[in-house]
């Protein structure tokens, strides 16, 4: 699955899973292959990028499935319809720029 994948289909995914995605050329990009994980408890208090490490190398933490539903959510609630390009482009820049 890759990163747009993910956040076009965010409704049918698990609330409780984190995203990590592979970054390309140092940037998140729709094309990004990422790693959905179920985190325990330990892991949800550990260091993100221990957890890359450990779990998934050469992968960075993106945003919990919960966040990025919030976000869909809100989106739609705009007044300016995007289409899903934007909407991903919207979110990854949310993801590596605010978050």
């Amino acid at each position: 699955m890759n990163l747009k994948e993910a956040i076009l289909n965010s409704d049918t995914i698990n609330d409780d899973l984190v995203l990590y995605a592979r970054k390309i050329d140092g940037k998140l990009l729709p094309s990004s292959e990422v790693v959905l994980m179920e985190l325990t408890e330990e892991e949800m208090e550990m260091n993100t990028t221990d957890i890359a490490n450990q779990k998934c190398p050469g992968f960075s933490y993106c945003m919990e499935m919960f966040l990025i539903k919030d976000m869909m959510k809100d989106i739609d609630w705009l007044p300016e319809k995007m289409d899903a390009d934007k909407i991903v482009e919207r979110i990854i820049y949310y993801i590596e720029f605010d978050a």
